[in-house]
């Protein structure tokens, strides 16, 4: 005698059970997904900045001097015959090229600025950038030459200001031999009004560049 097995169809409850799992599936990849991805690009920024400070040090070995400005992106970084760099990176998402500085007039030292996705990534905080670096303080990540500091921006007690004080946003605040730095904190943890705490001047509210 032959027998026959008999297949079970799938019932409803187990078809919700798996458009759940699918569902929780889904919306785990879109919290935990883009985030990883911004700490990848954050990385290739970091490394991009290194390669061109370590690749800017062999080019002033050759020339005595940095170059005034970067070429394109992708293109190769020369002095005369000699390759220095293959391709100069550019921004993994903006394909924009990092922002390069030098000082006016002066092609002994530079700064490269770029703007990290992720930021609570330490390495803002490692470079002093927690409250913006470079011009109108729009970056918060950065390398330079061994002879020169980035341009690091932070909330200060202004000199003067009366007997309250003022908490103002200086580009760089070294250049005013402020004693304390409050970064982010738009209020100087209300310290201002102690000259104490207040900068000998106002040169680094400008742009030094």
């Amino acid at each position: 005698m032959i027998k026959y097995l008999k297949t079970r169809g799938i019932t409803l409850l187990e078809v919700l059970i798996v458009i759940g799992i699918l569902s929780i599936l889904a919306a785990s990849s879109s919290i935990f997904i883009p985030p990883l991805i911004n700490k990848a690009y954050d990385a290739r920024r970091k490394a991009d900045l290194h390669s061109i400070k370590v690749n800017m040090d062999v080019y002033y070995s050759f020339a005595e001097q940095y170059p005034e400005e970067l070429p394109d992106c992708g293109q190769p970084l020369m002095y005369k015959s000699q390759s220095i760099l293959n391709s100069i990176p550019c921004d993994p998402v903006t394909k924009e090229p990092y922002f390069y500085q030098i000082r006016r007039g002066d092609l002994q030292s530079f700064r490269v600025y770029t703007l990290l996705s992720n930021l609570s990534d330490i390495s803002i905080s490692d470079v002093g950038c927690l409250g913006g670096c470079g011009p109108d303080c729009f970056y918060n990540y950065g390398v330079s030459s061994a002879n020169i500091d980035l341009v690091r921006c932070s909330f200060v007690c202004a000199p003067g200001g009366g007997r309250e004080g003022s908490c103002e946003l200086y580009q760089d605040a070294e250049l005013s031999l402020c004693p304390n730095l409050y970064y982010t904190d738009s209020v100087c943890k209300n310290e201002c009004g102690d000259p104490k705490n207040r900068c000998e001047n106002a040169s680094g509210k400008q742009k030094p560049y």
